[in-house]
């Protein structure tokens, strides 16, 4: 989702007016929250879950860092298989993904997208996705997101912090970006990985707090992956439906392109065949990102948006983790350490 301008200050008076006035749904917010952690059961899997999730609403960077886990555990020989909710798409699971066959609008695009690559599950109910992909002999699954749902244990909770952003205001929603309180949050959590510069002023504190629990803090980049462009080819029109389109803008011209013109759209957009044809004239190149990109292919064939799809460009991205070797060591440590511990029943 889009974050709201007034979940990033405590200070600006306009800000702080909206916050204080949600703050009354914020504590229904919270009470929900925690009569559903009280009521559910957690389930143990019976293969090790690795959950990426996010202390916040909105973009972190979870998907990167699930196409980074699912790489490593690969050349691990791990066979590893991604659990997606399959947020925006029709199709209700349990069902493997498969690009050939499936277009975003059916499945998600973040699904969509990370199946090019590897085994994607999708699915309201985690445990029949799981089932599904242990039958595929998949033998570690990671989880994307679903880090505060209390239905499905995990071995192993790595959370997405962006450093421009960090925890916001500090509040939870919708007063703030906060989906659970910190408190509960923390102790859940494994391991902390901080996305692009810790400038936010709320990851001080943050960082402190998970210091102090004796869990691993890790820093990592989101990089692109493809040649820089050749100065004739550098002036583009740029759009997305992301989250935080900012950050594809600001990594188009850190690459070296010129970016002319922005069109920006609400978080997992469908596009319409009047806004690709809009696109399509504007005669400059265009430039998106993956995700909007797994949402165009598979279009009618002649369509404008199959010819958006056609016509338009990526910036293939990455993500690079100081000390990865680290982090990797700490969640073999958890996989094995839980498994052992014989509470993981077999499906």
């Amino acid at each position: 989702m889009a974050e709201p301008r007034f979940w990033q200050s405590r200070a600006h008076p306009l800000s702080l007016a909206i916050s204080l006035a949600l703050t009354p749904v914020s504590f229904l917010y919270a009470g929900l929250e925690a009569l559903n952690r009280k009521v559910t059961q957690a389930q143990h899997p019976g293969k090790p879950v690795i959950c990426v999730g996010n202390l916040t609403a909105g973009g972190a960077g979870k998907t990167p860092t699930v196409q980074w886990l699912t790489q490593w555990l690969t050349q691990e020989t791990r066979a590893p298989a991604v659990l997606s909710r399959g947020y925006g798409g029709s199709l209700k699971g349990p069902l493997k993904v498969d690009p050939a066959q499936h277009s975003a609008a059916q499945v998600g695009d973040e699904p969509r997208m990370l199946a090019e690559a590897c085994a994607v599950y999708i699915g309201a109910d985690r445990h029949q996705s799981l089932r599904l992909a242990a039958q595929d002999g998949h033998e570690v699954m990671v989880k994307d997101d679903g880090f505060q749902n209390p239905a499905m244990a995990h071995h192993f909770n790595l959370i997405v912090v962006d450093g421009a952003t960090g925890l916001g205001n500090g509040r939870l929603l919708p007063a703030g970006p906060l989906r659970q309180p910190l408190s509960v949050a923390l102790k859940k959590l494994d391991a902390l990985l901080i996305i692009g510069a810790p400038s936010h002023a709320s990851l001080a504190p943050l960082r402190k707090a998970v210091e102090a629990m004796g869990k691993p803090i890790f820093f990592g980049q989101i990089e692109p992956q493809s040649p820089r462009p050749k100065k004739s080819a550098a002036r583009v029109h740029a759009f997305c439906g992301i989250a935080k389109p900012e950050k594809f803008i600001a990594s188009l011209r850190g690459h070296g392109y010129e970016v002319a013109q922005v069109t920006s759209f609400g978080d997992h957009h469908g596009f319409t065949a009047a806004e690709a044809e809009r696109l399509l004239a504007s005669g400059l190149t265009l430039m998106t990102t993956q995700k909007d990109m797994a949402r165009l292919q598979g279009s009618p064939e002649g369509s404008a948006l199959a010819r958006l799809a056609e016509t338009a460009n990526t910036l293939p991205i990455a993500l690079h983790i100081a000390d990865e070797a680290a982090l990797q060591t700490a969640i073999q440590k958890a996989l094995a350490d839980k498994q052992a511990s014989q509470i993981y029943k077999s499906y």
